[in-house]
């Protein structure tokens, strides 16, 4: 019998056992331990972001004047983090200076412009919905008249709302990619990150943003540069590109998250820095048709960002593309494990979104709101992990996430609370097939106009227990009523 250490709820213990069902044998029972004494790490309000590419600027988009783009920021939850950097800020976007227009001919490696425009219309979505940000700067191909422009134009029009300029993009690809010679290696890339410093010209920067989630260029610039940066942050696609479901799902991936993670956490924490996954998803170059678009990356996300943010994460930024859902985007590739995209090509061009199952598991998480993780001991032969915060708000929230197949037989929650709880609101997300796209939470959906009107079950509390029925395949947050 595997034992796991999570995390749930400020009730004494929580205990699933069998349906009762003669059919189902002692696997399919669980039991979790709380600790509600010792409090353990944060869960930070702005946890769970979001990350694009900085071509989503460039193009107009991000505009909360048109279609339902703010209001799909606004029903993830406010005061968060979004992230605009990525691939095409090194390779392919010029920065255009305020009354400048761009060269033309436009120099050949030139694919995006972005202007002092793009950084304002951000602006108004970051005033909009309380969110923050990180902003790329071209470093791969530095120009030391524009990369200046650019941090002093967006500190001056984003300010306190600018976390970070970030210097580059991946600069342990940049010589493979061609930016910079063969054998371009840390101490080359630590000179350039410098002059970028130097430009930006305050330690409001975040850093190396590498691919390589346990590269040592993380770690190193933690240390080199700790009077300069304001945040640690490296990328994240844990799982590869042949993943199927059940590894997406499988507690070997999970430990392999977070076990990747632990070198450059503790280099950073060892420097008192944030440390930031600021580009993450299940698997690089676009997702996986069948896997990265369909309901499993729902209950991958929920359970993603609780599990990072349980083990000393400080945030995560979720990639995703604004094209056309489940077709090539801008670049010939697929943006597959995109939160939001547009149903047709009439709609991207509207700015009007519909939620992909990753954007509830990102909705369900945010749900556990911001405050501190209770410790739990879960003994159990299903794949089951639970999470439990005692809010800032004082109220304890359970998260519980079932991975396995829709098919497969449930699980019945008693979780005792004690005779001071007398109800407690439940959220419930599933779907059809792990396989199928469609996913609800309470059985709706986002609308056109971007909202979610999910509204918790409220169950009675009896004798101090709170008895539940967890499909297989679903997952819910529980908020006590005390």
């Amino acid at each position: 019998m595997r034992k796991f250490k999570a995390a749930v709820c400020t009730a004494v213990a929580l205990t699933m056992i069998g349906t009762g069902q003669s059919a189902l044998a002692a696997e399919d029972t669980a039991s979790i331990t709380i600790d509600s004494a010792n409090p353990a790490g944060r869960l930070p309000k702005d946890f769970v972001g979001l990350s694009f590419e900085i071509r989503e600027l460039g193009i107009g988009n991000l505009d909360i004047s048109k279609g339902n783009v703010l209001q799909m920021f606004k029903t993830l939850g406010r005061d968060s983090n979004i992230r605009l950097a990525g691939n095409t800020l090194d390779r392919d976007t010029l920065w255009v200076p305020r009354g400048q227009q761009p060269p033309n001919p436009l120099p050949e490696w030139v694919a995006n412009t972005l202007t002092p425009a793009d950084i304002e219309r951000l602006g108004r979505l970051l005033k909009a919905t309380g969110w923050k940000a990180e902003v790329g700067i071209n470093v791969g191909r530095w120009d030391p008249a524009l990369g200046p422009d650019q941090a002093k134009e967006m500190f001056a029009i984003l300010g306190n709302r600018l976390t970070a300029a970030e210097c580059g993009n991946e600069p342990d690809q940049w010589a493979m990619r061609g930016y910079k010679p063969t054998g371009y290696a840390y101490a080359d890339y630590r000179k350039d990150w410098a002059v970028c410093a130097a430009a930006v010209g305050n330690n409001r920067i975040a850093g190396p943003d590498t691919a390589g989630t346990s590269s040592s260029w993380a770690a190193n610039l933690a240390t080199d540069e700790r009077d300069k940066l304001s945040m640690v942050t490296v990328h994240q696609y844990p799982a590869g590109a042949t993943t199927t479901i059940p590894t997406l799902l499988s507690p070997e991936l999970a430990a392999k998250q977070l076990r990747e993670l632990q070198t450059n956490l503790n280099a950073a924490k060892a420097q008192n820095l944030p440390f930031r996954v600021d580009e993450a998803n299940s698997t690089y170059s676009g997702g996986i048709d069948g896997v990265s678009n369909k309901y499993a990356s729902a209950l991958w996300s929920m359970d993603y960002a609780l599990q990072l943010a349980q083990g000393g994460v400080d945030g995560i930024n979720i990639h995703g593309g604004l094209g056309v859902c489940n077709e090539p985007i801008w670049n010939g590739k697929f943006q597959r494990y995109t939160p939001f995209c547009a149903a047709t090509k009439e709609d991207e061009l509207a700015q009007v979104y519909k939620a992909m199952p990753i954007y509830y598991g990102l909705w369900m998480a945010r749900q556990m709101g911001s405050g501190k993780f209770l410790p739990l001991q879960l003994t159990t032969d299903r794949n089951i992990t639970a999470y439990a915060v005692k809010g800032d708000d004082g109220r304890t929230r359970i998260a519980v996430v079932q991975k396995e197949d829709t098919g497969a037989a449930p699980v019945k929650l008693a979780i005792k609370v004690g005779n001071r709880v007398r109800n407690a609101d439940v959220l419930t997300m599933a779907g059809t097939n792990l396989a199928e796209e469609a996913t609800a939470v309470q059985g709706t959906t986002v609308d056109r106009r971007g909202h979610l009107k999910a509204r918790p079950d409220n169950v009675r509390v009896r004798n101090g227990s709170l008895n539940l029925n967890l499909k297989a395949g679903s997952a819910v947050v529980i908020t006590l009523d005390c």
